[in-house]
């Protein structure tokens, strides 16, 4: 992680202090069993590598959405291909694409 991901995730992290994660469950198709999925950690861990990639991303974080968990995807320019790349939702976690504008460490 670099210093500029590093300082933005602080950042990030201070505005969304309320942001609280869960883990996802579901059920096998065993008797009922209940199996632990992917964390919505490990799903923005997974994908912000390709979502920095695009053009305008500036970061992601984790947030709350309608009191659900969801990935937001922070963004410096409110695009078409932003909106075009970012789907609505990965691994079961919906996705909010965040027009944030530019985000500088002092």
């Amino acid at each position: 992680m670099s210093t500029r991901e590093f300082i933005l995730t602080w950042i990030v992290l201070a505005i969304l202090s309320g942001a609280s994660c869960r883990r996802a469950e579901t059920f096998s198709s065993q008797k009922g069993t209940v199996m632990a999925a992917k964390t919505i950690e490990q799903v923005q861990q997974e994908h912000t590598e390709a979502w920095m990639a695009i053009p305008g991303v500036i970061g992601t974080a984790i947030g709350q959405c309608e009191d659900r968990p969801c990935i937001l995807i922070l963004t410096a320019a409110n695009t078409e291909q932003v909106r075009r790349e970012i789907p609505p939702k990965v691994d079961g976690y919906p996705v909010v694409v965040q027009y944030t504008g530019e985000i500088h460490a002092r």
